[in-house]
C-alpha cells in the first residue's frame, strides 16, 4: 500500500500559496491558484490538486507561464467579453472572468466570457460553483492539448476538454456536474502514477494504440479514451468551439502539451457562462423545484446491491466535509515533492514543518 500523509487544508493552502508567491506570483494571485488546488484535494479530486504544482513551477521557471500577466479585454458588450490571458495562470485568468460575469449579471440575464492564451485552470467546477453561489447557473468549459483520437483515428487530435455545470438548490447541496470528455481526465493517470499504481484497462492506450494499465505509457505519447465513444468525442468538439474558436484562441495540434512540451506556452482557452435564475423564475421557487427534483431521484427504488442514489457532485461534497474536519490525505510522493519545492523557494520553515513526514 502506498504511503500517505495527512495535512490540514489551511496549512496546505498557506504552504502552496507561499511557494507560488516566492516564485513570482503576487500574493493575491498566488492565493487564487492555491485555493483552487487545495479545494480540489478537499473534494477528493486529487487529479486537479497540489500534485500539479511541480509541473506548474517547471513551466513557470521555463518562462512559458507568466507570473504577472497583463490581462486584456479584447472585445466587450453588456453581456459578453473576450479576454486575453497573457499566458498567465489559468486560475488567475478564470477568476477575472468569473468576476466579470458576476458584474454583468447584475444588469443582464445571461452573460458569457471567453478567454484565450491561458493555461490549466484546475477543476472546472471550482469556477461554476462560484457562480451558483449567486443564484446563477454556472457553466464552465475549457480546451486542452490533443489527448484523444477521433473515432476511427489513430492519433490524438482533440483534447479531453472538460466541462462543468453547477445548479443551485434550496436546502440540498447544489447539483455539480464536473467531467472530462474522456473516460477519466489525464490528472487521474498522473495521480495513479504518484501513488505507484496501475490504471484500469479502458482508461487509455500507449503510443502504439494498444490498451495499457501503465500510467507512463499513457502520459508519454499515449492517448485517452473518449467517454461514451462518439458522444464524448462530439462533446469535446463543441467545448473546443465554445472556448477556442469563439475566442480566436489556439486549438487542436496548435496547442502545446502541458507535460511533454515544458518549454512551450500551453495557450489554451476557456468559456464561462452565467444564467441568472431570477430572469426566468423567482430564485426561491426555482431552488425549491431543484430540491423536489433531487428528492424524486434520490427516493426512487434502489437496484440490487445499491445502498443509495447520489446526485452529481454529492460524493465530492461529502468528501470535502470529511477532509475539512479530518485533513487531506496526500501520497507521500506529493508531500515530499511539495517540501522540495518549498525549500527550493526558501519558504519559511514554519510552513514546511506543517507538512507531515511520517
Amino acid at each position: 500500500m502506498t504511503a500517505s500523509h495527512t495535512i490540514q487544508a489551511a496549512d496546505l493552502l498557506e504552504l502552496t500559496a507561499s511557494i507560488l508567491h516566492k516564485n513570482g506570483l503576487p500574493h493575491a494571485d498566488a492565493r487564487i491558484v492555491a485555493d483552487s488546488l487545495v479545494d480540489a484535494d478537499l473534494r477528493g479530486v486529487s487529479s486537479h490538486g497540489v500534485l500539479r504544482m511541480e509541473t506548474y513551477l517547471q513551466r513557470l521557471n521555463n518562462r512559458v507561464m507568466n507570473p504577472t500577466p497583463q490581462l486584456k479585454t479584447l472585445s466587450e458588450t453588456p453581456a459578453t467579453a473576450v479576454l486575453d490571458g497573457d499566458n498567465g495562470f489559468g486560475q488567475v485568468v478564470s477568476q477575472r472572468a468569473v468576476d466579470i460575469l458576476l458584474a454583468k449579471t447584475k444588469d443582464t440575464p445571461l452573460a458569457a466570457v471567453s478567454v484565450r492564451n491561458s493555461n490549466h485552470f484546475g477543476a472546472a467546477a471550482y469556477w461554476a460553483a462560484q457562480l451558483a453561489e449567486h443564484d446563477l447557473i454556472g457553466i464552465t468549459v475549457s480546451n486542452v492539448e490533443p489527448l484523444m483520437p477521433a473515432p476511427g483515428g489513430a492519433e490524438a487530435r482533440i483534447g479531453n476538454n472538460p466541462l462543468s455545470v453547477v445548479v443551485p438548490a434550496l436546502t440540498h447541496r447544489p447539483i455539480v456536474v464536473d467531467m472530462a470528455t474522456s473516460v477519466v481526465p489525464l490528472g487521474k493517470i498522473l495521480n495513479a502514477k504518484s501513488k505507484g499504481e496501475a490504471i484500469p484497462e479502458g482508461w487509455g492506450v500507449d503510443s502504439s494504440g494498444q490498451p495499457t494499465t501503465v500510467p507512463d505509457e499513457v502520459i508519454n505519447g499515449g492517448s485517452l479514451f473518449p467517454v461514451g465513444g462518439p458522444k464524448g468525442y462530439g462533446l469535446a468538439i463543441i467545448v473546443e468551439v465554445l472556448s477556442a474558436l469563439l475566442s480566436g484562441g489556439e486549438f487542436g495540434t496548435d496547442i502545446h502539451s502541458m507535460y511533454q512540451e515544458l518549454e512551450s506556452p500551453n495557450r489554451i482557452s476557456h468559456f464561462f457562462m452565467a444564467i441568472k435564475v431570477s430572469a426566468f423564475l423567482d430564485p426561491q421557487i426555482f431552488k425549491a423545484s431543484v430540491d423536489r427534483y433531487i428528492d424524486q431521484i434520490k427516493n426512487s427504488a434502489l437496484a440490487p446491491g445499491s445502498d443509495a442514489i447520489r446526485m452529481p457532485g454529492e460524493i465530492e461534497l461529502r468528501v470535502k466535509d470529511k477532509n475539512t474536519q479530518d485533513g487531506i490525505s496526500l501520497p507521500a510522493s506529493v508531500t515530499e515533492g511539495l517540501m522540495a519545492l518549498a525549500r527550493k523557494a526558501h519558504v519559511g520553515e514554519d510552513l514546511i514543518n506543517n507538512l507531515p513526514t511520517a
